[in-house]
Formats: structure tokens, sequence, C-alpha cells
């Protein structure tokens, strides 16, 4: 995600929406002061026009705490092309959960919904490790390419988990 940002985006993230103090030579200098109250809220709103090239049409709704801050993905691209659930979790899920903590300060929870191929973003919510959470379920989704791939090559390699 980052490589599709400009480079002044992620500074001007961390600074207004997750309150991380620029190096100014203070003794503030890196600490973090938020998220700031409006940063999910205001993620969710914004996030439709620059993600939408990416992930698919989607629009604001409220995480599952009932707070401002969702965002639901209507038909994941990722996962329409790929109809792969290994690739979905592992090359979107967690990477971009990673990326909104790690580089912008903010907690981000995907959820997918592999049925519907909707994914609720939960701004602002503490994501579960991979090995608590649900949304992780064991098995291929019907119709999966890469297993099928995986399977013609002769190898037991496990994609889906």
């Amino acid at each position: 995600l980052a490589g599709l940002m400009t480079p002044v985006l992620p500074p001007f993230y961390r600074i207004f929406m997750s309150g991380i103090v620029p190096k100014l030579g203070t003794e503030w200098d890196g600490k973090q002061l938020g998220p700031w109250f409006y940063a999910p809220w205001l993620t969710s709103f914004v996030t439709p026009t620059f993600f939408g090239f990416l992930v698919g049409p989607s629009y604001p709704n409220r995480r599952k705490d009932g707070q401002l801050g969702g965002l639901v993905v209507e038909k994941c691209k990722f996962l329409q092309e790929s109809g792969c659930k290994g690739l979905c979790l592992h090359q979107c899920k967690l990477p971009a959960q990673q990326f909104f903590q790690e580089e912008l300060g903010l907690p981000l929870t995907v959820t997918p919904n592999f049925v519907t191929q909707e994914c609720q973003w939960s701004f602002g919510e503490k994501p579960l490790p991979p090995n608590e959470d649900p949304s992780f379920p064991k098995g291929c989704l019907a119709g999966c390419e890469s297993r099928k791939a995986i399977a013609a090559s002769g190898s037991n390699a496990d994609v889906c988990n």
C-alpha cells in the first residue's frame, strides 16, 4: 500500500490523524499522542475515493462496536479476481492491517466475508492475532484456482490456510 501513495500522504496522516509528533528536535519527537478521535471516521469517509480502484466500490458504515469508522467493500476486487482465501488473507488483510498500524499509526481490522465477497474494514479497531481470528477458517473456497494449480503440480502445500 505504501507504494501506491504519494510520499507526502503518510507523514501528513501520521501527524494529523494518528497524532505522531514529527522529528523537530524536541522531547516529543516520534511520540504518538493519538490517534485522534476523528481519525477512524474521517479515514472511512475518505477511503472510498482513493482506494476504490484497488478494492472496488465501498461506502462508510459503523464498526462492530457501533462507532463511526467502518467501511464496507461491496465486492472485493482482490477476492473476486483471485477466488483464493489464502491470497485474500495473506496478501490483503494482514498487509493492510500491518500497514495502517505500523506506517500510519491507526489500528485496522479487516473482516472478509468469503460467501458474499464483501469486506468490512474497521478503522480504529485493534485486530485479533491470526491464530485467534475467526476470519481465518480452514480449507479453500469452492473453485479456488490456487488449490487446483497446487494439486496439479503434485505439491502438498497448504495455500488456503
